[in-house]
């Protein structure tokens, strides 16, 4: 099933957007929000008219004085049946910046994501499992658990991965190296901190941008604004190994396709270093971790491609969206992972969004 309708009726429409302070909504001049593939937290920035802020933080001194401050951005889309409210992103501001000679605030921010990026630990969380660790960060942090049950231990994770779990890295780092091993997706929307099982492409709901060629028209049409970028990286398909760590039965595996090609360049050798892809998955024997490097393998090389576009903004389009691309009669029609979609809304612009994805899912790697 499509989430949006590629062929669009002409229209009005009316966008309206919110923004709120520390929980008061707030006069602003501009936003965008840029919400960003799992594995990083989701930005923000905001311009507000000092002169026309609530007291007392159309003050300098006010500014001056805070320590922490929340930001919710939401933007509302109405036609003549309803009003459709999405609130983009939750977070806190980073940096104030006041504008004296302007009389303006800019505000730039995470989401919540950062409360976790910013906390460090060395904990070893050995008798739990990956899901119990997730709770243990959400409560933590002061995060809703959205979180599915796993039975993997991270104590088994440690006895075959010493490296990656006793390294002092963040709580962050952390989540998502057990979302990759479990096949899992982690993020932060709002306040809730989800771990859950990744997008399956066969039944999970899908984007679509359509591409018409000319035929009709003399020109080809598509639902962007300002057409659609499509790339394909050949030194990429030329240079990739996939490494894929894995224990079953009391051992630890690694097997790397192709087996010979991780490593570096021999003296007056001109070949390059090939890109180097490691996954973590458990229980996996020998030679299903190595039918695994050789499938991942061939999805990297042989169909890595990225598209990038701008659109009339709308609320469905997130990361966690799959974008199914048809219409251009090539290689390039296939699926595709966001790894970014930035919306802004201002008075001079409008609410637009860009998006650039590619069609491998960013999360289900772990790059060394």
């Amino acid at each position: 099933m499509d989430l949006n309708e590629a062929d669009v009726t002409p229209g009005a429409r009316q966008v309206i957007g919110r923004v709120l302070l520390n929980g008061t909504e707030v006069p602003f001049s501009s936003f965008y929000v840029d919400s960003n593939s799992f594995y990083s937290a989701d930005t923000f920035s905001a311009t507000f008219p000092l002169t026309g802020m609530p007291e007392p933080m159309n003050t300098v001194r006010w500014w001056s004085q805070q320590t922490a401050i929340e930001v919710t951005i939401s933007v509302g889309l109405i036609d003549q049946a309803s009003v459709n409210w999405k609130t983009l992103i939750i977070g806190g501001v980073d940096k104030p910046i006041v504008s004296m000679s302007r009389f303006e605030v800019t505000v730039d921010g995470r989401d919540y994501t950062s409360k976790l990026i910013d906390t460090k630990t060395s904990e070893k969380f050995s008798n739990y499992t990956t899901s119990q660790v997730a709770n243990m960060l959400a409560a933590r942090h002061g995060l809703t658990p959205v979180v599915t049950p796993t039975t993997t231990s991270v104590g088994a994770i440690t006895k075959f991965d010493h490296t990656h779990i006793n390294d002092e890295r963040s709580e962050w780092d952390l989540i998502s190296y057990f979302a990759g091993m479990d096949g899992f997706q982690t993020y932060v929307v709002g306040n809730e901190l989800h771990y859950e099982p990744a997008l399956d492409p066969a039944t999970t709901d899908q984007y679509l941008i359509r591409w018409v060629q000319p035929g009709a028209l003399a020109y080809p049409m598509c639902n962007t604004t300002e057409g659609l970028d499509v790339e394909r990286d050949l030194t990429l398909a030329k240079g990739v190994t996939v490494s894929v760590r894995s224990w079953k039965g009391g051992k630890a595996y690694t097997e790397t396709y192709p087996n010979s090609s991780a490593k570096g360049i021999a003296p007056g050798n001109a070949t390059p270093k090939r890109q180097v892809y490691s996954v973590v998955r458990s229980g996996l024997d020998r030679q299903a971790a190595q039918q695994l490097a050789q499938k991942l393998h061939k999805q990297i090389t042989d169909h890595e491609m990225r598209i990038g576009c701008s659109l009339p903004g709308d609320n469905i389009l997130m990361p966690n969206t799959i974008i199914r691309v048809e219409g251009t009669n090539s290689d390039f029609d296939q699926l595709y992972y966001a790894d970014s979609v930035r919306r802004s809304l201002s008075f001079e612009g409008g609410y637009t969004m860009s998006v650039t994805a590619k069609n491998h899912n960013p999360n289900s790697m772990v790059l060394p």
